[in-house]
């Protein structure tokens, strides 16, 4: 008998994908929006209408593997393929581009108790948020945020869960494949659960294995011209395995503030050697992105006992990505070169002399943009796992505290809309 769930009892994945290492938290929130009815003579409501949807996100202890976290979420409606492909961890590069494709899957695999007998599934969720953190003294943490319509609960024999990304390259429109990257799905294995077209549900009263590796949908209708729909098929293990373990894209177990670099610096000021200590701005305490992924619900009308007209979750551009920057104050030099300025100290005060604008600081002169890199390294490593660049960044406060017993503090905040992770096999 399972008294509670622990941390140690549930485990993470994304569809087809091994789970995940470094997961501290997982929410998720269903909402039902209700709607009640009332009619004349009637003191209480007649019905309620209700079009559930559910929203959630995860933090992950920061190990340089966003990139392999991003991957195994960015999903191709030409090739009908992810962008994380086994045996290659880390090793790609996502833009601010690749974020309105970011659909995936979320299985929450749980053992209450001494049994693996449970899991949570949320089909087509789209991320909607990402927050990434590090500072001098503490570990680096990324949070990821996401919206579905659905969520399920499975318990055993149904437990057992896996979501496959589907070719409906077809020339009837009504038979999807599993592809060969990974076959060892298949009907011998596996009982389908349900079929998604897009976010339409089709259980297996509709779809049905017509060979070891092809699902026939009866009466519907897919396109067999690139871009297609998203097609993906929940499936069960038919001999329910054991408990996964969790896996590690990269050899990091996590990031502190001696395994990060975070530069400053004026926009294209990096020169030939790239980043070096000689061209660092600031030397940074911590710092915080913010990537806002807003989407309006694209909807239609049309019968679905989901009680669901969303189809897609279309992204908002351009993106608003803010960033704050903590430093501690060691002189006015910052000012100087936030505003691209030189101090000379011997500037002339003899005579009716012009002052040396270079000395003066002001809010006008915050005009130049900014360019941030942060890079995540391993022990004993001086290749980066990832590095995360913003680019012509827009300062939008600076903010000072002074406190006794204390340093002088800065806060810079800035806004972007662009943004590059580079990840990395080591």
């Amino acid at each position: 008998m399972a008294f509670q769930i622990q941390a140690k009892d549930s485990v993470l994945a994304f569809g087809p994908f091994a789970t995940i290492n470094a997961v501290q938290n997982l929410n998720l929130d269903p909402t039902f929006n209700e709607e009640n009815f009332s009619e004349l003579g009637n003191v209480n409501y007649t019905a309620t209408s209700r079009m559930p949807e559910t929203s959630g996100s995860f933090e992950v202890t920061s190990t340089g593997s966003i990139a392999s976290i991003l991957a195994r979420m960015l999903y191709s409606y030409t090739t009908q393929e992810y962008a994380y492909t086994a045996g290659t961890n880390n090793n790609y590069t996502i833009t601010e581009a690749d974020f309105e494709n970011c659909i995936f899957d979320v299985i929450n695999l749980k053992a209450p108790g001494t049994t693996f007998d449970e899991a949570v599934l949320v089909p087509n969720a789209q991320l909607t948020g990402m927050t990434l953190r590090l500072d001098a003294t503490g570990v680096g943490s990324e949070t990821f945020s996401f919206e579905a319509d659905l969520q399920e609960s499975l318990a055993t024999p149904y437990h057992d869960l896996v979501t496959v990304p589907l070719d409906a390259s077809s020339t009837d429109g009504t038979t999807a494949t599993i592809p060969t990257a990974f076959n060892t799905i298949d009907s011998g294995t596996h009982a389908i659960v349900y079929v998604f077209v897009d976010n339409q549900k089709y259980d297996d009263t509709v779809a049905d294995w017509t060979s070891d590796d092809t699902v026939t949908l009866v009466g519907s209708a897919m396109s067999d011209a690139a871009p297609f729909e998203r097609v993906s098929a929940v499936l069960a293990k038919r001999t329910p395995g054991t408990m996964p373990t969790i896996t590690y894209p990269t050899d990091a177990r996590f990031v502190k503030g001696d395994r990060a670099d975070i530069w400053l610096i004026n926009s294209g000021t990096v020169g030939v050697d790239g980043l070096t200590d000689s061209n660092r701005l600031l030397r940074c305490q911590s710092v915080d992105i913010s990537i806002d992924l807003s989407r309006d619900k694209l909807s239609e009308i049309r019968r679905n006992n989901d009680l669901s007209t969303t189809y897609f979750r279309g992204l908002n551009y351009p993106l608003d990505i803010t960033v704050n920057v903590s430093i501690l104050e060691t002189g006015l030099a910052q000012y100087a070169a936030l505003q691209n300025k030189t101090l000379d100290s011997a500037a002339s005060m003899v005579g009716d002399v012009t002052i040396d604008t270079n000395n003066v600081m002001n809010l006008v002169d915050f005009d130049p943009a900014l360019d941030l890199y942060v890079k995540y390294y391993k022990t004993g490593n001086d290749n980066p796992l990832c590095t995360v660049t913003m680019t012509t960044l827009g300062i939008t406060a600076f903010s000072e505290r002074q406190v006794v017993q204390g340093r002088g503090e800065r806060t810079l905040s800035f806004i972007g809309s662009n943004i590059t992770i580079d990840g990395d096999d080591l």
